[in-house]
């Protein structure tokens, strides 16, 4: 299967996707000069950049072609998907709201070595530089 997403789009529905700064400044940057940091970014109530949803979705998911309309510059979390920190648990698993995680991580070594990039990420690009 060339695109493993395709005809999907459940990674974007309901989206919790906390965002780095720098995340947010290359889609600030890189998106079209009237988007604005507030029309695609909220904050949660413990400090945290997070996507924002509009009718159930992320803002930049579009519905029709079920693609990402900022795929090219997506955030750095939407990369890692579908493997996601549980910070309850203190580890990283797949999202089984994604029909195909096996096709991203087909093996328990691969899952481990994104797992350490995504929490170097959390530890460096998100929680040291919350609001």
């Amino acid at each position: 299967m060339k695109n493993k997403c395709a005809d999907c789009g459940n990674c974007c529905r309901k989206t919790e996707m906390i965002l780095s700064s720098r995340d947010v400044n290359r889609i600030k940057n890189s998106a079209p000069k009237n988007l604005l940091i507030t029309s695609f970014v909220r904050k949660t109530e413990d400090g945290l950049y997070q996507l924002k949803n509009k009718n159930g979705y992320c803002v930049f998911f579009d519905v029709k072609t079920k693609l990402c309309k900022i795929y090219a510059i997506k955030p750095q979390g939407c990369s890692f998907y579908p493997l996601i920190y549980d910070s309850d648990k203190k580890y990283c698993v797949l999202d089984y709201d994604c029909p195909r995680p096996e096709l991203f991580y087909p093996n328990k070594n691969s899952r481990v070595k994104v797992c350490q990039k995504i929490v170097r990420f959390l530890e460096k690009e998100v929680f040291s530089t919350k609001l």
